[in-house]
């Protein structure tokens, strides 16, 4: 995968945090408010930085639900970026 790709992937699932946010302002998801403000600004840094390190696989991995399926992109993703 190239790293424009990567950045288009991530930025698809930015799009996705950030409406996961709004559901969880209007009481329609159950997700911690605080992890995925901080999943959103490790995307954010992830398309500008290289080689950072991603600690929200751990939250995703220790907190939700296994089968959760913005999770599961989210782990993809992190997948990719260690490759790129």
């Amino acid at each position: 995968m190239s790293l424009e790709e990567y950045r288009k992937r991530n930025s698809i699932l930015q799009e996705k945090v950030a409406a996961e946010i709004e559901k969880v302002k209007r009481g329609q998801s159950v997700k911690n408010m605080l992890q995925l403000q901080g999943i959103l600004e490790e995307l954010k840094n992830s398309c500008i930085k290289k080689n950072i390190p991603l600690y929200y696989p751990n939250i995703i991995v220790d907190s939700w639900d296994y089968s959760d399926p913005l999770g599961m992109e989210l782990m993809e993703l992190a997948v990719l970026y260690e490759k790129i």
